[in-house]
């Protein structure tokens, strides 16, 4: 069983390794033919030297996109194998510059002979598969080189959060969730006021009732978050009453409250959703900017910690 090839994309950094380490071991049985002692993994660096040099590893690192102590490593196994020599710069006696020996100017000539018949080989074996790996390696090289895997990575993680968490419509098993959740967050940066106590102990009468709706975030089996969507008039609606449990925050579940709400109210006619909020919420500010909310002028409010309002246009 080829495990490998079994788990096809995840194991793709390994596949790569396995192709390298088997490359290297049958070219290494191609100098060995030759009586030459010269391990191909030398051979970037190598090469590099037999066409410019005295270099710096810092000069070496930038022209073969190759960290320090990978350098570092490799220089250390050619100048034991007497193949380079370093010396000291002479405008500075810290920096080491490295350069072929005598005995790797020797071995040059046998080594290129071998290298031209390798290129055409490598050529051939390569122009043969149905998929060019050249050009495929270069692709991935570019796209790698526009945008960090770890920034890629985070970005599709995100998402996979997203898939995670459903969006359900008010029921009333749920009604105790929407008032905790909201008492939560109100309860440790303000104070719970009077619009709140009505419409998170009744949300039926004060809300759905007018036309507004409730939804909750249920995430692997537990109700995590909540808002609401209230019926200023016709065409216009607030969102508001939005609520993510503390354990959960940062998994893209208020995004999705918030896209859920904002399309729900345009199929329900909605010419433009507004919200009122505060300063000192920094996160839920940046996340409403995200989804597409921006800043209007403040109108009288009936809660007291509201010191701004956004609006998003339908």
């Amino acid at each position: 069983m080829d495990l490998i090839a079994q788990l096809g994309p995840l194991a793709f950094g390994s596949r790569l390794r396995r192709l390298s380490d088997l490359i290297t071991k049958q070219a290494s049985a191609v100098y060995e033919s030759f009586g030459l002692d010269f391990d191909p993994k030398w051979f970037t660096l190598f090469y590099l030297l037999s066409r410019k040099s005295p270099l710096s590893v810092t000069e070496i690192a930038e022209e073969l996109s190759f960290s320090h102590p990978a350098i570092i490593q490799l220089a250390k196994e050619l100048e034991q194998a007497g193949l380079i020599e370093s010396a000291k710069s002479g405008k500075d006696s810290r920096k080491r510059l490295l350069s072929l020996s005598e005995k790797g100017r020797g071995m040059l000539p046998d080594l290129e002979k071998i290298w031209q018949a390798i290129d055409e080989l490598n050529g051939q074996l390569i122009n043969k598969q149905r998929h060019h790996l050249l050009f495929a390696l270069e692709e991935m090289e570019e796209t790698l080189a526009q945008e960090h895997y770890l920034s890629r990575f985070k970005t599709y993680f995100k998402m996979k959060q997203l898939d995670e968490v459903q969006i359900l419509d008010f029921d009333p098993a749920y009604r105790e969730a929407f008032k905790q959740l909201n008492l939560a967050w109100i309860e440790k940066y303000f104070k719970v006021e009077e619009p709140d106590i009505r419409a998170l102990s009744n949300p039926e009468e004060y809300i759905i009732a007018n036309g507004g709706r409730v939804f909750f975030a249920r995430y692997q089996g537990g109700i995590v978050g909540t808002c609401a969507l209230l019926k200023e008039s016709d065409g216009v609606y607030e969102l508001a009453k939005m609520a993510v449990a503390p354990e959960v925050q940062g998994k893209q579940i208020g995004k999705k409250l918030c896209q859920h709400s904002v399309e729900i109210a345009r199929q329900m006619g909605a010419k433009r959703v507004f919200l009122e909020s505060n300063t000192i919420l920094t996160p839920a500010l940046e996340l409403y900017k995200k989804v597409g909310f921006y800043k209007i002028e403040s109108t009288p409010s009936p809660y007291q910690r509201a010191n701004i309002k956004m609006r998003m246009d339908l």
